[in-house]
């Protein structure tokens, strides 16, 4: 595959400039007496408690949507149901999904619509405002 010298550069420029960062951040610490172990250690200490750095009051919202999302879909019949799961939660396209069940995509397009605006429903129901 030919690519041009302009190409070339704008794909790896964003990753070249990460690596940059983290060999600067890791010869600071090593400059500072840190083995490259610890910085390993301290780099995944780092994304742990950005991990976690998320409020209670968010977690719980966040499972108390989840409980609600799950009775939504219980609430929903088998092919909308499956029809949610494909689309919205493995991403899978209309068309993608229409070639595999053997129907029309603009007929599943309506049909996403409508569980989409069922879903919407149920969560307004809820409390919650979408």
């Amino acid at each position: 595959m030919e690519v041009t010298e302009e190409e070339y550069q704008k794909f790896y420029r964003p990753w070249w400039q990460q690596k940059k960062k983290e060999q600067r951040n890791r010869e600071a610490m090593e400059a500072q007496g840190y083995r490259t172990e610890s910085y390993e250690e301290w780099k995944e200490n780092d994304m742990r408690t950005e991990f976690f750095s998320e409020s209670l009051e968010e977690m719980m919202e966040k499972k108390a949507m989840l409980e609600v999302l799950k009775e939504a879909l219980d609430s929903l019949m088998p092919e909308e149901r499956e029809l949610a799961e494909k689309v919205f939660g493995e991403e899978m396209s209309i068309c993608e999904y229409a070639r595999q069940k053997g129907e029309n995509r603009r007929t599943l397009a309506l049909h996403k619509n409508k569980v989409l605006d069922k879903l919407r429903d149920f969560f307004v129901q809820h409390g919650f405002d979408i």
